[in-house]
């Protein structure tokens, strides 16, 4: 029985030998490295923008390790493109609602606004609490949005009437230049809303500031009928050639200049805050009374640039890290002062002001640019040009109002009263309880619903 019972032993003990032995190792494949998100980045109608991002993909693949691709797209491609092909699009400040109502944009997270690495604060509350926001939402971040500002001779005692008052009238300046002086004739409360009816769309456009302001461009600009109208940058360097005294337009403009200026009128010109009126229209008098506390004017979205997240993106996560970092930082300053259409948005970024306006310094008699862009973007409710479907249409039909209407007051009545009739017939074209609702949710009346 002994050998029979060692020779048992022996087994069990090579057996539990085989079973405690270190497992052989498993062939595996190497896990492949996460593969690079690229990113496309869409710029509607500034081409200035879509080049300096172009300049910055090298240091986003530094950072990110990702791709990014920037294609320059018209404000027409942006209208009919459905569902946006992007990751993130910049467009026009004035365009948020048309984008919002047609679900092309994500809302920001809650995560990425409280973020210490973007700053909220540091952006003027104008822009932050105002152009940011539609429908109670926040949609997109600002890349700079110019205040529409006078540009004046600082020897002139009356910076807004006269024969070298020089308003600009091109295209659809002249709409905003109607709209800068008759806003200033409203009374406060209803300066928000002033072009048409919350309830409805109505338009109001024939109301007594608009009569009033239209009356008093027509007087101050007789010019001869073969003249050609001027834009905002061609004012700008009429005032800085000594062949104006006053314009209006902003800082971005001064790098905008067709030819070398050698005058000593652009050395006396400088910016300053629209002009308060002495009188406004009271809707509940029916009359004109003087402004006990006049309050100034700052009108956002004559041009303006906002970057934001497409709602087709499958890269949600990287679109809002890159929404953020062309909104902040040295980043942010290289990429917005390539724009004329954009401007410093930040408090921290007025010590590089001069990077917007063309290496331009404000003389030393006069206010600091930089303090009345501060003072004009401080306001926590600025007026801001309607943001619903189809704003430049509307505005197109008025630019071309001011422009054509005769001197006096029945023909300035006249002509507001057929734009009043256009601006009827694009609502109804484009559905008008959409256009009311789109029209409560940029004055932050209604609320956007999240999809």
């Amino acid at each position: 029985m002994a050998p029979l019972f060692f020779v048992a032993m022996g087994l069990i003990v090579a057996t539990g030998c085989r079973d405690s032995a270190a497992p052989a190792p498993v062939a595996t494949k190497a896990s492949a490295p996460a593969a690079a998100i690229q990113l496309t980045v869409l710029v509607a109608g500034d081409e200035e923008l879509a080049e300096g991002l172009r300049l910055l993909r090298g240091e986003w693949k530094a950072r990110s390790g990702g791709e990014l691709s920037v294609e320059a797209i018209t404000l027409d491609d942006l209208q009919k493109a459905e569902p946006l092909a992007g990751d993130l699009v910049i467009f026009p400040s004035r365009w948020l609602g048309a984008l919002a109502e047609h679900s092309q944009l994500r809302p920001l997270r809650e995560s990425l606004l409280e973020s210490p690495e973007l700053g909220l604060s540091d952006i003027f509350p104008a822009i932050r609490n105002g152009e940011m926001k539609y429908g109670g939402q926040t949609l997109a971040l600002p890349l700079g949005s110019p205040p529409l500002l006078v540009f004046s001779r600082l020897d002139s005692p009356d910076q807004m009437a006269g024969s070298q008052w020089t308003p600009p009238l091109a295209g659809r300046a002249a709409a905003y230049t109607l709209l800068a002086r008759a806003i200033s004739y409203t009374e406060s409360p209803q300066r928000a809303d002033a072009l048409f009816s919350a309830e409805n769309m109505t338009p109001r456009i024939g109301a007594p500031p608009f009569v009033r302001a239209l009356s008093e461009i027509k007087e101050e600009t007789s010019a001869p009928d073969d003249a050609t109208p001027v834009d905002f940058a061609s004012g700008i360097q009429a005032v800085r050639s000594g062949n104006a005294v006053a314009t209006l337009g902003w800082p971005g403009l001064l790098r905008e200049a067709t030819q070398p200026v050698d005058h000593p009128a652009d050395e006396a010109a400088a910016f300053s805050p629209l002009p308060v009126a002495e009188q406004v229209y009271s809707q509940s008098q029916a009359d004109w009374e003087n402004q006990t506390f006049p309050q100034p004017v700052t009108l956002l979205g004559v041009e303006g640039r906002l970057v934001g997240a497409c709602q087709s993106s499958r890269n949600a996560v990287s679109a809002f890290k890159l929404c953020q970092w062309l909104a902040s930082g040295d980043i942010a300053v290289q990429l917005s002062s390539r724009s004329w259409g954009t401007l410093w948005f930040r408090a921290s970024q007025a010590r590089v002001y001069a990077r917007w306006a063309g290496g331009q310094a404000a003389p030393d008699s006069s206010t600091p640019v930089t303090k009345v862009v501060a003072e004009a973007l401080a306001v926590e409710t600025p007026v801001m040009v309607p943001r619903v479907p189809a704003i430049d249409e509307y505005m197109d039909a008025l630019a071309e109002a001011v422009r054509t209407a005769e001197p006096g007051e029945e023909a300035v009545n006249a002509a507001l009263s057929e734009v009043a009739a256009k601006w009827e017939a694009i609502t109804e074209r484009l559905g008008r309880d959409g256009q009311a609702r789109a029209y409560r949710r940029h004055l932050g009346i209604d609320v956007l619903e999240a999809e």
